[in-house]
């Protein structure tokens, strides 16, 4: 068995020709049928596995090494086994594709399709996509002796030789090329990204060793508790507790998507009269589409925009987790069910992404030395539990306050004080430190409160799973006085905070 080292990508555009590029579209292309053909080979397999009446018995076995050795010696009779498509990709690759893939890059194509069908197999994924023309925009070795070689800045594979370029302006982008160059390449990924229409390539070099430290970045020591929601993100340390909202930049960038999207449909039905009913709903049955040159270009807009948003969240995302990692790098956080949330808050999730924000900023921990903990909310229920009377009431989602035993607190910061007080060996919180914490962290978290509602009153729009509105501040769930402000409601929460010690003389800071 192989030993796993650490492992960390560095990337570099390529310096292609015209040439150049038209060949490596070539090996794309072939790379792509070749995909395809294992796709669907692994998929006839596993239909024919899932049709056979072995598999309806071991399917009624209780869980165990029983149940799991049957599935493997069933697999192994059909075939349906990493190695075994990886036989079937290098006999079928004996072809025109033999010019353009490799045999160690074919092994991978093979690994990347069989994973697909894995994940249906599992129940993981509902269904597998096969790649159409110009979909398939990654390739990769297993090593760097053989196939995609990167040496002395240059990178061989089949007969072409295109330079990297490495020279960068920027001080932080030349320290960081300089270090990933000095460790050992595992092997190469050649990726293609279209911008404006055009096609850029690129190599990714995955090394051996852990990623780049920038020195000016600081990492803090702070124990935290996250708390993640579909657009928001509670943080509570030792010091220092933060509600916000991530990626609030993207909201307009969907309202731009939004309108080509419209205008695309417009050309669309104007190019296909034939294809719609009086209704303006689509035909029935099979079909051909004409595209005008205009459509083109809308749809190429339109990708041009996903890649940029991409981008751009992807830069928000990294600012705020390095504001996260300089408090603290051993991090505590619910483990959430994404998938739910994409069925209940799809658009919300769509913007923000918080499972890559997640694991981003799980990677980001570990590298800088720390931990990240992900405990189940069945056996935690943080949103629905009282650290002082230990009862857990379910809350409905409006509800965006926690008000019992005394304690009133904005949902989200609470939820991520108890995960900070979550023992991380029994997955379970623990009672004793939450109250031993609470009356030192409590003003911590009511200051941090202070600062949503100064901004809100400042005339930043906040979101409404804040529970707290402009004019009147409603918390959701506790008792609040309807003619009470923004205003008035900072006031309380500083006086709270004995930022006034004279009450007569009471001005917002």
């Amino acid at each position: 068995m192989k030993c796993k080292t650490p492992s960390f990508v560095l990337e570099l555009p390529l310096n292609t020709n015209p040439v150049q590029e038209s060949t490596i579209l070539a090996h794309l292309e072939a790379g792509r049928q070749l995909y395809n053909a294992c796709l669907g080979e692994t998929l006839k397999r596993l239909d024919l596995l899932r049709q056979s009446k072995d598999f309806q018995e071991i399917r009624k076995l209780p869980k165990g090494d029983k149940r799991t050795e049957a599935f493997k010696a069933l697999n192994k009779e059909f075939g349906f086994r990493e190695y075994d498509i990886h036989r079937y990709a290098v006999g079928i690759r004996h072809s025109w594709i033999e010019e353009h893939i490799g045999v160690h890059i074919a092994q991978k194509i093979a690994t990347r399709a069989f994973n697909a069908v894995q994940k249906k197999a599992f129940g993981r994924a509902r269904n597998v996509r096969f790649k159409g023309k110009n979909q398939f925009d990654t390739l990769e070795g297993k090593d760097n002796r053989t196939g995609l070689i990167f040496e002395n800045n240059v990178l061989k594979w089949s007969g072409l030789e295109i330079l990297c370029i490495i020279e960068e302006k920027e001080e932080k982008t030349k320290n960081r090329i300089e270090y990933g160059l000095q460790h050992r390449v595992k092997y190469c990924r050649i990726v293609r990204r279209k911008i404006n229409g055009t096609s850029r390539f690129y190599v990714q070099l995955i090394l051996e060793g852990k990623p780049y430290q920038d020195p000016e970045k600081k990492t803090g020591t702070e124990e935290l508790g996250l708390d993640v929601g579909p657009s928001t993100v509670a943080t509570v340390g030792d010091t220092r507790a933060e509600l916000k909202q991530f990626c609030s930049e993207l909201v307009l960038k969907q309202k731009e998507k939004r309108r080509l999207q419209r205008k695309q449909d417009r050309q669309r039905r104007a190019n296909n009269p034939q294809n719609y009913n009086m209704n303006g709903t689509v035909k029935k049955g099979n079909k051909k589409w004409k595209k005008s040159n205009g459509q083109r270009k809308t749809e190429s807009e339109i990708a041009e925009l996903d890649r940029v948003t991409a981008a751009h969240r992807k830069s928000l995302h990294g600012h705020d987790q390095n504001i996260i990692i300089s408090h603290g790098t051993v991090i505590k956080a619910e483990k959430i069910p994404y998938k739910s949330w994409q069925k209940i808050w799809g658009k919300s999730v769509l913007i923000r992404a918080p499972s890559m924000f997640i694991s981003g900023l799980k990677r980001k921990a570990e590298n800088a030395g720390g931990h990240f903990y992900e405990f189940p909310t069945n056996t935690t229920r943080l949103s629905q539990i009282c650290h002082i009377c230990t009862e857990a009431i379910k809350k409905p989602l409006s509800q965006r306050w926690h008000t019992c035993c005394g304690i009133d607190m904005q949902r989200d910061l609470y939820a991520a004080f108890l995960a900070k007080c979550v023992d991380v060996n029994t997955y379970s919180l623990d009672i004793a430190r939450a109250k031993m914490l609470w009356p030192g962290l409590e003003p911590v978290l009511r200051e941090a409160v202070s600062r949503v509602i100064q901004s809100a009153n400042g005339g930043k729009i906040i979101p409404a799973s804040f529970g707290i509105t402009v004019g009147n501040r409603r918390q959701s769930g506790s008792p609040v006085k309807p003619e009470e402000t923004v205003t008035e409601a900072v006031d309380g929460v500083l006086l709270k905070l004995n930022v006034f010690k004279d009450e007569s003389r009471r001005e917002v800071i």
